[in-house]
């Protein structure tokens, strides 16, 4: 399988998995949490309608305490005042047809009978009161208190007789479903108050939160009210509600099933209805439900949940494709450019040779690694140094390898890489230049430490340059020279700045060295030149002792042929390394480059010595002239030239207090740190020779 066709199989696995387990666990969690919720909810229907109805029928039993207690009602259950039956008849029916009474109650009918269940006056057609009216007019209350609702269904209705059920407006007529009746007692006769169940059953069959769910009423004679029965219960499972119910919250009734072949909820819960007028009326309520109707929002939730998981999905997937594709996409440039390193060709490009870009690139590296055990030194090397043409000269194989940048300084293109056709042997190198550079070079060749010099050589326009050419070996473990790598730097443009300063630079008339202000600008451009050559450079502080004596005893002239003898000792001594110039009166200066070549004591000693020799004056004596010498060595960049002329003033004048005619070198420490008071004499001062 390919890296990339891999790469995109473990991405999609990786995405998908979780993905789908994610979505799984969500749905159960969810189904869990909407099960809760809709369980709560229905309880909490439960508890919230069970004191609904309890306000509806305490409505309905002060509406029916209040005929029973009517004034006339109780002057006619009293005394039995025949004279009262008819405006008795007609204050009922004003009741009846009134909206006080009728709305939102609906007041149906209103019947006084006596204990035996004898009609004496009610509304409506008369009815023939058979033994079965009477029974059911005697049996009203006798499970409870008076003042108690209760609900009669059709099949109560089924024990009247044939004859009565045809009668157009008997009790019960035929089209009426169930009347909600109360029964108050009023002296030796019951008042019974029929009212309209439509209100009741609508109010009962609007009540559901969420579809199938049922409000059921069973009174205490387990009659049933609901939107999808109504009659007496004979179901054992509308009896277990009853059997359930509590008091005060709602119970909870597992698995309940109804009446309703198609309909099956699985939960339920039943409580016992508030008392009315501090009376139980025993009446039960309860709500039940499908439970897989508790999944309808939380499927809803969990659809747009897996829509954002598959979309989210999507957009990873499709992302790790773009990815894969960036990603493995370099693979074969890579390798590509660990072949062209290796064989030096940059612009060199080989065909596929393996189906497995990962396998290509691993033989790539196993080719390139044994060049890199190799020419490790030469790579670490060559990082460390600055950008600058780099050269290798591998002593095994006598071949000499230059970076590309070599090409836009330098038009030689040898025909081989051997050290005969090298650019080492073949540049063209100034006239002036051409025996100290071929002279280092055989050095070189023969291992001898060879740490850098300046020559001029010719560039790729024709023209010499300044460069500065810097070496280091590398041996091997027994010691022998295995490579020497440099580096060539281009410090033309330094070399002919400090040639137009020496060009622009004023002489001293005297002595015919810089004056003071140009001595300064060539130690200034010495200090600009440190980084580049990687080498420290010294100043020399060189006055003159007892110079008044040569004026007082012999002449002024005297003294300024004394003046030009120094300058010239000076001069000569320098020449090719350094520069001098004219400080002040009898005070000079002479600048020494490249010290870890030109040392510095050894400059001073020579002027020490070759003045000690003496001149002939214009008056025919031989004169002899000693100097105090100060140095200070400088590898710093970040000094002033006043701070260096300080330095190497201060370690004069030391020398000055101790003898005068010897020299005197800063310790290096302190002149690195530029510290001037923690000058010192080294440990032995050099004394002048002959």
């Amino acid at each position: 399988m390919r890296i990339k066709t891999l790469l995109i199989t473990v991405l999609a696995c990786f995405v998908i998995i979780p993905s789908v387990a994610f979505a799984v666990v969500a749905d159960i969690q969810m189904q869990e949490i909407a099960l809760t919720n809709y369980i709560s909810s229905t309880r909490s229907m439960t508890e919230k309608q069970s004191y609904n109805m309890a306000q509806y029928f305490d409505t309905l039993s002060r509406t029916a305490s209040q005929i029973a207690k009517n004034p006339y009602t109780t002057a006619y259950t009293k005394d039995g005042d025949e004279k009262l039956a008819g405006k008795m008849i007609d204050i009922y029916n004003n009741m009846i047809s009134s909206e006080e009474i009728t709305s939102p109650i609906g007041v149906s009918r209103i019947i006084i009978a006596d204990k035996s269940g004898d009609i004496k006056v009610g509304t409506g057609e008369k009815v023939t009161v058979t033994d079965a009216i009477k029974t059911t007019l005697k049996n009203i209350g006798e499970k409870n208190e008076d003042g108690i609702v209760y609900c009669y269904t059709p099949d109560v209705y089924s024990e009247f007789s044939a004859e009565d059920r045809e009668r157009k407006d008997p009790l019960f007529p035929s089209n009426s479903s169930v009347k909600l009746v109360v029964k108050y007692k009023s002296n030796d006769c019951y008042v019974i108050v029929f009212f309209d169940d439509v209100r009741l059953k609508s109010f009962a069959t609007a009540s559901q939160f969420v579809n199938n769910s049922r409000l059921v009423l069973i009174d205490s004679n387990g009659s049933i009210i609901d939107g999808t029965y109504m009659g007496n219960s004979k179901n054992s499972a509308y009896n277990k509600l009853v059997d359930n119910a509590s008091d005060g919250s709602a119970a909870q009734v597992d698995n309940f099933k109804g009446t309703d072949a198609n309909t099956i909820p699985t939960i339920g819960f039943t409580m016992k209805m508030p008392g009315v007028n501090d009376k139980n009326m025993g009446w039960t309520l309860s709500v039940v439900a499908e439970t897989d109707k508790a999944y309808t929002a939380s499927g809803a939730a969990m659809g747009g949940i897996i829509g954002i998981i598959v979309l989210i999905s999507i957009v990873l997937i499709a992302g790790g494709i773009v990815l894969v594709f960036i990603i493995t996409k370099p693979i074969k440039v890579i390798e590509e450019t660990l072949i062209k390193v290796r064989r030096g060709d940059h612009e060199a490009r080989i065909n596929v040779i393996s189906n497995n870009e990962y396998g290509e690139i691993s033989r790539a590296f196993n080719d390139l690694i044994d060049d890199i055990i190799v020419s490790e030194g030469r790579y670490r090397t060559i990082i460390e140094m600055s950008d600058n043409i780099i050269f290798e000269w591998n002593f095994k194989t006598n071949e000499v390898f230059f970076s590309n940048n070599f090409n836009k300084k330098f038009s030689y293109r040898a025909p081989s890489d051997h050290f005969g056709d090298s650019f080492l042997l073949k540049v063209k190198v100034h006239p002036e230049d051409s025996e100290r550079y071929h002279k280092d070079l055989e050095k070189l060749s023969k291992g001898e430490e060879f740490t850098g010099n300046e020559y001029r050589w010719k560039n790729i326009y024709g023209d010499y340059i300044w460069i500065l050419l810097r070496t280091a070996t590398i041996r091997d473990r027994e010691g022998n020279i295995a490579k020497i790598v440099g580096v060539v730097v281009d410090i033309d443009r330094a070399k002919k700045s400090e040639k137009l300063l020496t060009e622009r630079a004023s002489y001293d008339s005297l002595t015919g060295l810089y004056n003071r202000e140009s001595i300064e600008r060539t130690i200034d451009n010495e200090i600009d030149l440190i980084n580049v050559r990687k080498s420290e450079f010294a100043i020399l502080f060189i006055d003159v002792d007892d110079f008044k004596i040569f004026n007082d005893k012999y002449s002024h002239a005297t003294g300024d042929q004394v003046l030009k003898f120094v300058a010239k000792t000076i001069s000569d001594v320098t020449s090719g390394f350094g520069t001098a110039g004219r400080y002040g009166g009898d005070e000079f200066i002479a600048c020494v480059r490249n010290t870890d070549v030109n040392e510095p004591t050894n400059v001073a000693k020579n002027i020490l010595n070759t003045l000690k020799e003496g001149f002939v004056s214009d008056n025919g004596e031989k004169l002899s002239v000693n100097v105090s010498i100060g140095i200070s060595i400088i590898s710093d960049a970040s000094m002033r030239v006043d701070e260096i002329i300080g330095m190497a003033d201060d370690a004069m004048y030391k020398i000055k207090k101790n003898g005068k005619s010897n020299y005197g070198i800063l310790n290096k420490e302190a002149a690195r740190a530029a510290v001037p008071s923690t000058v010192e004499e080294e440990d032995s001062i050099g004394d002048t020779e002959g």
